[in-house]
């Protein structure tokens, strides 16, 4: 006969320290689930068998876990909730401590990529949103200004061959989404920036080179977040933060900031994404378009926590500062911010503040001044062009944007995109009598993503 198993008196006490319902715990679960690109459907029953004593697989502990402690305001770890039986995160996908050498952690971190053991495991791990309160709240002390030129003697050398890379990678990103070449920048960071950070420790390039590494990192959390993986592009963002650290570069530390700060706002964080967004922009940028870069993020967290008339200052500010700058394009990432994104920017703060005729406009303006290789930059431009269409009300006009979103959407693999497809599908259904409609319904499931969770 097997052993009868104890009630988790643990998990009950934390429950009712809550004041939760057992449902109530099993829709948040869910919740967080979705932040990793995790499908689950549990409801009370899944919960009544936790308190009775049964352990959920992995990382539902640590998901348990998780949603208590965003709860209660205080950490919970799954063995306080009766749940630690087993490692949430195997062995060989445990991640690097916080504490561990900043090379060997961007090491450790990347090589799980191509290990599949390793991967599915770290993928797993959920989104902290004490993490990013801890970083929001962390950013008051003034970060040293750049010790080093922008441009050194190495430009030709290793410094000029990491930054073409940087190039390469962002324009992967913007022409394919986050879901291709995200194992190829893991390898090289892990193989070799990794090395050469160590090698060239204490010489003159090097603090240039923890920039360029940062915003590798930075570039992977992106690829990350695009495919909805959000635990993970978490730590890839810790990581690019404490290369600029590192650095001693207050711009490439707040473009982390400012990554994080939009990364929140998007799971729903929305006062810590202000605080954010508020320690990114107080950074005294030295080039117009980083300022707008980082004005124009602090403009939708302050419109979507309701502070319209502030969001519409900042907004402002990040106008006159990219008009400043002389222009808002470039094709060189990190030092350029393009009027489209500017306007894409503006249509959300237009959006959040419920001007939706005036989002139109601005969204059809970043639509405007984007190249047709930003691929994925187009599509979520259209899609959201379109939303807001279905809003106005015509119908028709919303089917044409949805069509340029589709021309866009088959080269990419993009979370995002796909989202947006899903969106498409939803709002369009109940129009599916309409031949404009059913015409875009059957285009869309003809070209929907083949493989949503790689």
């Amino acid at each position: 006969m097997p052993p009868s198993r104890r009630r988790n008196e643990n998990l009950r006490a934390l429950l009712a320290e809550a004041r939760w319902t057992q449902a109530a715990l099993a829709r948040t679960v869910n919740a967080l689930a979705a932040e990793i690109d995790l499908d689950l459907n549990y409801d009370r029953t899944a919960v009544a068998h936790w308190l009775s004593g049964t352990r959920p697989a992995p990382p539902v502990p640590e998901l348990i876990a998780e949603a208590l402690t965003r709860r209660l305001g205080r950490a919970v770890s799954p063995a306080a909730a009766g749940l630690a039986g087993e490692p949430s995160v195997s062995t060989g996908g445990r991640l690097p401590a916080s504490d561990t050498p900043v090379g060997t952690a961007l090491t450790e971190l990347c090589s799980m990529e191509n290990d599949p053991a390793r991967r599915a495991s770290a993928r797993m791990m959920p989104y902290r949103e004490a993490e990013l309160a801890k970083v929001a709240a962390g950013t008051t002390e003034r970060v040293p200004a750049p010790r080093v030129p922008r441009r050194e003697p190495d430009a030709g050398g290793d410094l000029g061959v990491v930054r073409l890379a940087v190039q390469f990678y962002s324009a992967s990103f913007d022409t394919h989404g986050g879901r291709r070449a995200r194992s190829a920048l893991a390898a090289y960071l892990a193989d070799d920036i990794a090395p050469l950070l160590r090698e060239q420790e204490g010489q003159e390039p090097h603090r240039a080179l923890l920039v360029e590494a940062s915003r590798l990192s930075f570039l992977l959390a992106r690829m990350y977040q695009d495919a909805s993986v959000h635990g993970l592009a978490q730590r890839h963002f810790s990581t690019a933060l404490r290369l600029a650290d590192e650095s001693g570069d207050a711009t490439a530390r707040a473009v982390v900031l400012r990554g994080l700060s939009a990364q929140g706002l998007g799971l729903g964080h929305r006062r810590i994404a202000l605080d954010a967004a508020e320690a990114a922009a107080a950074t005294r940028a030295p080039d117009a378009p980083s300022r707008a870069f980082l004005l124009s993020q602090l403009a939708v967290a302050q419109a979507a926590c309701g502070r319209n008339r502030a969001a519409r200052e900042s907004l402002g500010r990040a106008e006159r500062a990219l008009a400043k700058g002389g222009r808002g394009g470039g094709a060189e990432p990190f030092t350029a911010y393009s009027l489209g994104s500017l306007e894409f920017q503006s249509a959300e703060v237009l959006r959040y503040t419920g001007d939706l005729p005036a989002a139109r406009v601005a969204l059809a303006n970043s639509l405007a001044h984007r190249s047709d290789r930003d691929h994925r930059g187009m599509a979520l431009s259209y899609a959201q062009h379109a939303e807001i269409l279905m809003g106005l009300g015509h119908v028709e006009e919303a089917c044409a944007s949805w069509n340029s979103f589709l021309d866009h959407y088959v080269h990419l693999r993009s979370g995002a995109a796909d989202l947006a497809a899903g969106r498409l599908r939803q709002l369009l259904t109940p129009f599916r009598n309409l031949p404009v409609a059913t015409a875009v319904l059957h285009r869309t499931f003809a070209v929907a993503s083949p493989s949503p969770h790689s």
